[in-house]
């Protein structure tokens, strides 16, 4: 039988209050993913620097800039889809993916509360089937754009948790405030657009730089449309919730 360990009773693992079991999978994915993701980022980066000049240079950071873009759309997908499709009842996903999201419309802070491995182990895990066989089969040396891009695109991607919830803190470290007052990292002006009512846009939560593109399109009310479409067949309904805290 798994064991729950509550708020006030934890110690060797850190503060929680879900099954034991489930902490330690956490546990083992972000220590996995930190040891897979050194071996790969110290190949980028040596495949980088062996042929720096200003060509590479640009590569890189086009790179860069197109891994955070692809990050930011990613999370907007992940975040529409389980804010309006299926429910906590949902096999595979409900309890695991879907549930955090529609507790998070009914209580914005609650992440504010989660300590590092409840609010970002899940990115960890999920990034790992991309990072493993990277370091196994990718040659990085041939490949240096695309392994700076998923490099990129993995950082960002088990960060956006986190960036998340500094959204939702009132008082954050300064390269922080730095990085969400040039829209670098998700700020909370900006995502309060998408807890205020009717709740149908800004779902991207890594930087937000592609809601207002996605917005402007109409990408947001057919992908809501979709849902609706799938939640025939699946169930659920959409998640509500107006209160926010200081971060949008």
């Amino acid at each position: 039988m798994e064991t729950t360990t509550e708020l006030s009773q934890s110690r060797l693992l850190g503060t929680y209050s879900y099954p034991t079991s489930h902490r330690v999978i956490e546990i083992v994915s972000i220590a996995v993913f930190a040891v897979f993701y050194a071996v790969f980022g110290l190949r980028a980066v040596a495949a980088v620097g062996d042929d720096l000049d200003v060509a590479t240079v640009g590569l890189t950071v086009l790179a860069a800039f197109l891994a955070l873009v692809l990050a930011d759309f990613l999370s907007g997908i992940v975040h529409a889809l389980c804010d309006n499709l299926g429910s906590v009842d949902t096999p595979v996903v409900g309890q695991k993916f879907i549930r955090s999201f529609r507790e998070h419309h009914t209580d914005p802070l609650d992440m504010t509360r989660g300590d590092f491995v409840r609010v970002n182990a899940d990115n960890f895990l999920v990034c790992l089937p991309i990072l493993i066989p990277c370091v196994l089969w990718l040659n990085v040396g041939s490949n240096p754009f695309v392994s700076t891009f998923l490099v990129v695109l993995v950082a960002f991607v088990v960060v956006t948790n986190q960036i998340h919830k500094w959204a939702h803190t009132d008082q954050v470290p300064g390269p922080v405030q730095w990085l969400q007052a040039r829209r670098i990292v998700l700020s909370p002006d900006h995502h309060r657009v998408h807890h205020t009512p009717p709740y149908d846009s800004h779902f991207c939560i890594t930087s937000g730089v592609t809601n207002p593109l996605l917005t402007k399109v109409g990408f947001w009310p057919v992908l809501l449309r979709f849902c609706r479409w799938a939640g025939r067949f699946l169930g659920g309904s959409p998640a509500t919730g107006s209160s926010q805290g200081p971060g949008a």
